[in-house]
């Protein structure tokens, strides 16, 4: 890739980070509003919020950064891309500061600032080298199927936690970001048959794409109403990426580092990314979901 190329690519990463953070800030807002009595699952959060002209304004805006993403991934690899979709969560701190008219505090500065610095180390090792070799299949099916059937899993079973309600949105959170990780790879590899000789090859991994996305965004709007968005965001947005490089690696045959000196810097890197993340989800109370006013509070002022 020239120079061009990669300034091309991580513009259309900024933006598409960009939509998915002011999205995902609206979408824990208005899943923030959905009484715990009203929906206990996952799928019934799902049909509550859909209602929400806000929710739907945010889906908007996570649809056109979704196209960018894949634009994204059609400029170059899931190792060079994905990780940059990280810048997410970095955006989301002054975004949400934005949306509570404040001014973010020393301390999200510091969680913001560890955490671009161990995302620039890592991303100043990937390999921007797209691989020229044929998507190999049987991988790609295998990731699906495993990580879908997680998926239902945690679904029915996170059921279980609701009377610890960090915990399930940390379970929750995680399982959504193996369903997003693996949409960047679907992604990929829907852009790649739909340019191949046989594009009737998109249908399989587009029927795949559909069902990670709704499970991914059922689980995470379900994460959004029990806890606040620092509890499921940082794992979610780190699975996402490990899960997308893998898929790279495996169906692509993507090469993540130059070499073995590099890959030791990048895991470093990753332990500072880690620290960064960590810092963010310790954050206050910002990030957490709007309380409903009640009747009787509404009466009492």
């Amino acid at each position: 890739m020239t120079t061009g190329d990669v300034s091309l690519l991580a513009l259309t990463c900024l933006f598409s980070a960009s939509g998915f953070a002011a999205s995902n800030a609206l979408q824990h807002r208005v899943a923030g509003t959905v009484p715990a009595n009203v929906a206990h699952h996952a799928i019934g959060v799902l049909a509550q919020v859909v209602r929400k002209p806000l929710w739907l304004l945010a889906s908007t805006i996570s649809f056109a950064a979704l196209l960018l993403h894949a634009t994204a991934l059609k400029l170059g690899p899931i190792a060079l891309v994905q990780p940059l979709m990280l810048v997410g969560v970095v955006i989301a701190v002054p975004v949400r500061a934005a949306l509570d008219l404040t001014t973010p505090t020393w301390r999200e500065l510091r969680a913001v600032l560890i955490t671009v610095a161990g995302l620039a180390m890592f991303m100043w090792g990937v390999n921007p080298a797209t691989s020229t070799t044929r998507p190999s299949p049987v991988p790609a099916a295998l990731m699906v199927f495993l990580g879908v059937g997680t998926a239902v899993v945690v679904l029915v079973t996170s059921q279980s936690l609701t009377s610890r309600p960090t915990r399930q949105a940390s379970i929750l959170g995680a399982t959504s970001g193996v369903m997003f990780g693996l949409t960047a790879g679907l992604l990929k590899l829907i852009g790649t048959a739909a340019s191949s000789e046989h594009p009737e090859a998109v249908a399989a991994p587009l029927a795949a794409l559909i069902l990670a996305g709704v499970l991914g965004v059922a689980m995470n709007q379900r994460a959004y109403q029990i806890a606040p968005l620092s509890v499921s965001m940082p794992l979610l947005n780190v699975l996402d990426v490990l899960v997308a490089v893998t898929f790279g690696a495996l169906v692509f045959h993507e090469a993540p580092g130059h070499s073995p000196a590099v890959l030791v810097l990048q895991c470093l890197a990753l332990g500072c990314l880690a620290v960064g993340l960590r810092e963010v989800a310790r954050l206050g109370t910002r990030s957490a979901p709007s309380k409903p006013v009640t009747s009787r509070e509404r009466c009492a002022s």
